[in-house]
């Protein structure tokens, strides 16, 4: 069975497997999704071209990825890749592709770039998608024009 894409939450089930390996791992961003979430409105993926989507294979969640107006830019118009993050086991083939090319694929409908911040370790990742190295700012790595 292929892998599906489906909206999700933090109380879909598997998303606390995700959470507990991401922290294994070192990754924070798996648990400050599930903490912004459950502070509420602001974090919830639920605004004008915000989305957040589950990686299923066999209905077991092995990743997840989503978009939202970037917090850190001061502009609705600008969007932010976030919380990618893909169970170990299945790493290499081809989920954080998908997951990220079904964030970026309507994205110009309601952004026109796409911001990111990723662990030196995803930078090539990243580049081979089409998005551009951004240099000297803490909170964006790279960026992607979508409009």
């Amino acid at each position: 069975m292929p892998v599906q894409l489906r909206p999700i939450t933090p109380g879909t089930i598997g998303f606390g497997e995700l959470e507990s390996e991401s922290l294994r791992h070192g990754f924070r961003m798996i648990g400050r999704l599930r903490q912004g979430w459950e502070r509420g409105a602001d974090h919830r993926f639920d605004r004008p071209g915000e989305m957040l989507a589950g990686a299923f294979l066999d209905d077991a969640l092995i990743g997840v990825g989503g978009r939202s107006i970037d917090p850190y830019a001061g502009d609705r118009r600008i969007g932010r890749v976030r919380h990618v993050y893909i169970l170990e086991g299945h790493r290499g083939a081809g989920i954080g592709r998908l997951l990220v090319e079904n964030v970026i694929r309507d994205a110009g409908q309601h952004f026109s770039r796409l911001n990111l911040r990723a662990p030196p370790a995803a930078f090539g990742f990243y580049e081979h998608l089409g998005f551009a190295r951004v240099e000297g700012l803490e909170t964006v790595t790279h960026h992607l024009l979508v409009a």
